[in-house]
């Protein structure tokens, strides 16, 4: 029972603490429209959106195959070691690579204003290079970790607040999103070294090419869930409409929230959950079900306080009222009901080492994702746009479904 009631309370405050590092990024599209405008507001999130796609690519499936690896070897100093450096390894390459591609995309394709605020968003993917998320939820002590970050964040806010004054100043708002984590991720880096003895730093060619073979599929996974959101971003962005552009962006911005979100509270629930499937499949399942409509209920209330309240969320925001925008917003209110739910489908697979089926799932929605692209923009009616994300959204439940089905005997 005290047991029990220690899980129970860690589990409260891990999910306080990651509900405030959201919570401060959701307060921050508020500061920043308002400081920048609507449009300026577009390009620094299509930036963001750049960064978050490369550093998925940087991050390699780590955040989920690192989650479970250093759970299961969390009492192995050498077995740890091997997971430690095999990542971080991994992303350096990785890093080096897309840093040159920046290099020669700024140089011969983009126009000058993007390829400025593509360069400064770098400094967000370098944090991922840095960032050990992955152990610390292995290891089950996210506390330090979450303190660290909330710090973090916290001194970019200041940042934000302090140096961006008008639409000239946007560029910066991504440079002080990435710059204020890396000195945290740092000393996080120190501290696990020392505390953990991860000494072993030499890792054969062999293992790293195993690596890169082992997470290709959760990688592939992870950046075509990026690109299912971010593709139609893109595509806005290419029309050259820049109030269409912000006002989608904010759309975009709130689904990103939201899955933040859920991503944070499927973290702090996961290594225990990949424990118990693998000690008492029976009860994994009963506790599913039981998240299952913790999740339907909470984020019904969520769709319809987006739906019924968009006309006051969007200047409370920005700072004046856009029609568009409130129609794109009441558009995905379901968005976040149905990401939700997937989370835990996606667990499901996730835990069996289903990698291929997830591979599997994500082209056939990424396929979908550019097929409605192409639809959305060649009708032309920006009033429908809002819908991009829930059509993509609705996609997924069916094929992830059908594929859980198939991987039980």
């Amino acid at each position: 029972m005290q047991s029990k009631a220690s899980a129970f309370f860690s589990f409260l405050h891990l999910s306080f603490i990651q509900g405030a590092n959201v919570l401060i990024q959701i307060l921050l599209i508020p500061i920043i429209s308002r400081k920048v405008g609507l449009t300026e507001f577009g390009l620094i999130m299509l930036a963001s959106s750049y960064a978050a796609l490369v550093s998925i690519l940087i991050n390699y499936g780590s955040n989920q195959s690192g989650v479970k690896d250093v759970a299961l070897e969390r009492d192995s100093p050498a077995s740890l070691s091997n997971i430690f450096y095999s990542i971080f390894y991994s992303r350096g390459i990785l890093y080096i690579l897309s840093f040159l591609v920046l290099l020669c995309i700024n140089q011969w394709i983009l126009p000058a204003e993007k390829g400025r605020h593509l360069l400064f968003a770098n400094l967000i993917i370098l944090a991922e290079l840095l960032n050990p998320f992955f152990f610390f939820v292995g290891i089950q002590k996210l506390s330090l970790y979450n303190g660290i970050n909330l710090i973090s964040k916290l001194l970019a806010v200041v940042c934000i607040l302090f140096w961006v004054q008008g639409p000239s100043d946007g560029v910066w708002v991504n440079f002080f999103l990435g710059a204020a984590q890396i000195p945290g991720y740092l000393f996080l880096l120190i501290y696990l070294i020392q505390k953990y003895q991860l000494h072993h730093f030499r890792i054969s060619m062999n293992q790293l090419v195993q690596y890169f073979k082992q997470n290709s599929y959760l990688t592939g996974n992870n950046v075509s869930v990026q690109l299912q959101q971010s593709i139609f971003l893109f595509a806005v962005s290419a029309m050259g409409n820049a109030a269409l552009l912000g006002a989608y962006s904010l759309c975009d911005k709130i689904v990103w929230s939201f899955r933040m979100l859920i991503i944070s509270l499927f973290n702090v629930v996961f290594p225990r959950a990949s424990i118990l499937q693998k000690e008492n499949p029976a009860q994994w399942q009963e506790v599913k079900k039981k998240l299952g409509w913790a999740i339907g209920i909470v984020f019904t209330v969520v769709a319809l306080a987006l739906f019924f309240l968009a006309h006051q969320l969007v200047p409370l925001i920005t700072g004046h009222t856009d029609p568009m925008a409130v129609l794109f917003v009441q558009s995905i209110c379901l968005v976040p009901l149905l990401a939700a739910i997937n989370s835990l489908n996606f667990a499901e697979l996730l835990m069996c080492n289903q990698y291929a089926s997830i591979f599997t799932i994500s082209l056939i929605l990424l396929g979908i994702s550019i097929v409605l692209s192409g639809l959305f923009i060649q009708l032309g009616e920006p009033l429908w746009f809002g819908l991009f994300p829930l059509f993509a959204e609705l996609g997924s439940i069916p094929l992830y479904r059908y594929f859980i089905r198939k991987s039980k005997p």
